[in-house]
């Protein structure tokens, strides 16, 4: 069960994913073609959307969609409260959906969709990415097959099992006194200031983790961590790990291989970033686990 005290994007869907139901290709099929299917379409990892006054929303279409459309791949989702089959599919061709909505990338809906689509479409995306990157298998090169109604790979010829990979990645707001410590990459644009973050190594432990990567990114000694919340990113398939960290001062050294620059805000300056009213810099939107770890520190 979700902490009730996550806020985070990505978390709390909707959905029962009814495992159960998998490895059962009857009930797959006819909850494919069940009258109250509901089943999305993507096309090269974008999710359909439509729009609607201004309101955008994942464009599900009806159960039987996905022979009309040509499905490459199907995914379950799970089942709703009423007990409504929920599927993703993949298409080759976005044209003959050109009048109906449009493929749009996830990141660029995310502020704009209701939490719970972004709850269903997140491991959507995220598991369509898994196959289109791993078709061989990686234990002897044989071509594998999907099985478990998406959710696994199977080798015809070893019999090895792949199940879609999560990477664990800790990102972190190191703290000083009254500063909190954020950083920027070259690509983002102009002003925008976020967490440090890293993927986080075999053999280590998260409070490890985060210690190695404050000290690497910006130079400086972890002395205390506090764990915040955690959010699945589908980007294209992490775990992110949040957290406040102490550090044993505030003269940072930046290590521009990582980053191009960090800067130091006070708790009043966190609060500008978090209102959008800052004047020169701006944080990461609400639906990221960055803007909300620097909104705990800011307010608490």
């Amino acid at each position: 069960m979700l902490s009730p005290e996550n806020p985070n994007a990505f978390t709390r869907s909707p959905l029962d994913r009814a495992g159960h139901h998998r490895a059962d290709a009857a009930w797959l099929e006819a909850a494919l073609n069940a009258e109250n299917a509901r089943l999305v379409p993507f096309y090269q990892h974008r999710p359909f959307a439509t729009e609607e006054g201004g309101a955008v929303a994942p464009g599900w279409l009806n159960g039987g969609a996905h022979k009309h459309f040509g499905a490459k791949r199907t995914l379950f989702l799970g089942l709703d409260v009423q007990s409504a089959p929920h599927f993703a599919f993949e298409v080759s061709d976005e044209a003959q959906f050109v009048d109906l909505g449009r493929f749009d990338d996830l990141r660029a809906l995310g502020p704009r969709l209701a939490p719970d689509d972004l709850a269903m479409l997140g491991p959507a995306k995220s598991v369509f990415e898994w196959h289109a990157k791993n078709g061989y298998c990686a234990n002897c090169g044989t071509e594998s097959v999907i099985v478990e109604a998406g959710w696994r790979r199977d080798c015809p010829s070893c019999r090895t099992e792949h199940y879609p990979r999560v990477d664990p990645v800790c990102i972190m707001a190191p703290t000083f006194g009254d500063k909190v410590l954020l950083g920027r990459q070259k690509a983002w644009p102009r002003g925008m200031f976020s967490a440090l973050a890293g993927f986080i190594e075999p053999g280590e432990a998260i409070e490890e983790a985060v210690a190695r990567e404050t000290l690497e990114e910006a130079g400086l000694v972890v002395t205390h961590v506090r764990m915040h919340s955690t959010q699945p990113w589908p980007f294209p398939h992490s775990l992110m790990i949040g957290v406040l960290c102490e550090v044993e001062h505030d003269r940072e050294t930046v290590d521009t291989k990582e980053l191009e620059s960090c800067r130091w805000f006070t708790r009043a300056e966190a609060r500008l970033l978090i209102e959008g009213k800052h004047g020169e810099c701006w944080a990461p939107p609400p639906y990221a686990i960055a803007h909300q770890l620097l909104k705990t520190w800011a307010f608490e």
